[in-house]
């Protein structure tokens, strides 16, 4: 099954287990390969994934069930929590997009009329020259909001990293096959003994 964030098939990979004395691991291997692996450490009040889809740390544990799942909003706020990690970065493209909107209609419905919707069209238009850089874009974009704006009006549409998404993903692929009754490898279990490993 396609991960719902990314489009990646976990179905494939082993899911071994170990659990030992507050220390609870769920890997996600693709069998005869190291490529495409998480494992996601639950000890002590704190869920660590590493593998390669980058390092992480969420200030709570999250341990699979039959009725778990991510959802995302809340478990991106643990990630900003626990750690100065990002969960989200810069979307140039749909930042453009949105300035076009507001460009095109937007700031009217919002209710811009008369001078204020003439200097809001010219500062959404001058901003779309600098919407390809990030740095460029926040530099220009927050230094020349127009006085009657506050900074949340600014235009800065952000896109959850593609590697945290596969974490979330790979996550969810354990919770189904556990929902599903599909059996997971304890440590030490050999590959063909795991429905989780099935290749038809």
């Amino acid at each position: 099954m396609k991960g719902k964030r990314t489009g990646i098939d976990f179905s494939k990979h082993q899911v071994i287990v170990s659990d030992h004395e507050n220390l609870l691991v769920h890997y996600l291997r693709k069998p005869d390969t190291i490529c495409g692996s998480i494992k996601y450490i639950n000890t002590n009040g704190i869920l660590a994934v590493t593998g390669d889809y980058g390092n992480w740390i969420f200030c709570r544990e999250f341990h699979p069930s039959a009725k778990g799942y991510v959802s995302d909003g809340y478990w991106k706020e643990k990630l900003h929590i626990a750690s100065s990690q990002e969960a989200n970065e810069y979307d140039a493209e749909h930042t453009q997009a949105e300035l076009e909107a507001k460009i095109n209609g937007g700031a009217e419905e919002y209710g811009y009329t008369g001078e204020k919707l003439e200097r809001a069209l010219k500062y959404f238009k001058e901003c779309l020259y600098y919407v390809d850089d990030e740095y460029e874009y926040i530099n220009y974009a927050y230094r020349h909001t127009p006085s009657f704006m506050d900074s949340e009006s600014v235009v800065m549409v952000k896109r959850t990293k593609y590697w945290l998404m596969a974490v979330f993903d790979g996550f969810d692929e354990i919770c189904r096959r556990i929902r599903e009754g599909e059996q997971v490898l304890n440590q030490g279990e050999t590959p063909n003994r795991s429905i989780a490993t099935k290749d038809q």
